[in-house]
């Protein structure tokens, strides 16, 4: 389809194709933009974690009485962290599995490849965070500040994350299958080569984030903005793109079959050799 001028919606009729409804008042004056191609971002190299470097295990007791912040390998199972100051913390490899860290302060620490399913993230800080490789299958992270974390091949699958601060945090490689992420602001994220399947992002704002190869299939997006979004060989088959904003988004080799864009805005939008 190239590169589309203006704001027409698509609708779907029979035989799976798609044809653009009639433009409105406002997508005609859309049709006068300048289009102009953007080169796509140099990606830095993916953050890895290695368990092997890991030191022997921390103190839990020592840590759990508030004397010291480090506890490397600790099991800390259902430990009660609530509001607790962990800014620069040493965490890695920490059993940290149905703990309770609402409202915990956690910027800057270290929690690669530490266990975190379960656990109770609700309006934790973890701006600048890394947590490279951790599970956090099925926690809450509600209103989370995660706002530039390292989350390189973490496990989220069925968290819950609405309305958290995910701006420039990178996720190359992340599982977020069926987690709910609700409003919450993916800004200039990374997501190359993520699983979003079966997910929840419903207003979600993924503003200038890249999503190369990442999986989008059966995954919910209804509202969501992905203006100037790299989504280039994104898998979006059978995805729901409901009044989604894709204004100067590439989609360049995407699979978009079976997908439903009524409504979306797709102004200066590339579908260079996407599928249909």
């Amino acid at each position: 389809m190239g590169m589309t001028k203006i704001g027409a919606s698509l609708k779907r009729i029979a035989y799976g194709l798609l044809i653009a409804v009639a433009p409105t008042a406002p997508a005609l004056a859309q049709m006068q933009l300048e289009c102009r191609p953007f080169p796509p971002p140099t990606l830095p190299d993916r953050a890895t974690f290695d368990p092997a470097t890991l030191p022997a295990a921390g103190d839990v007791v020592a840590f759990l009485n508030g004397k010291t912040n480090d506890c490397v390998r600790c099991d800390l199972k259902g430990a009660q962290l609530q509001r607790r100051a962990l800014a620069g913390a040493d965490l890695r490899g920490a059993d940290l599995s149905g703990a309770s860290l609402h409202a915990a302060v956690l910027s800057k620490a270290r929690l690669d490849g530490a266990r975190l399913t379960g656990a109770n993230l609700d309006l934790a800080n973890l701006s600048a965070a890394s947590l490279v490789t951790a599970d956090l299958q099925d926690a809450l992270l509600y209103r989370a500040n995660l706002s530039g974390a390292l989350l390189n091949d973490a496990n989220l699958t069925n968290a819950r994350l609405s309305e958290a601060r995910l701006m420039r945090a990178r996720l190359e490689g992340a599982t977020l299958a069926g987690s709910v992420m609700k409003g919450t602001n993916l800004a200039a994220a990374l997501l190359v080569e993520a699983d979003l399947q079966l997910g929840n992002f419903q207003d979600a704002n993924f503003q200038g984030a890249v999503l190369r190869k990442a999986t989008l299939t059966n995954a919910g997006f209804v509202g969501s903005n992905f203006t100037s979004a790299d989504l280039t060989q994104a898998k979006a088959f059978n995805a729901d793109f409901l009044a989604a904003n894709f204004a100067d988004a590439r989609l360049t080799n995407a699979d978009l079959r079976n997908a439903r864009l009524d409504g979306a805005s797709l102004a200066c939008t590339n579908f260079d050799n996407a599928l249909l």
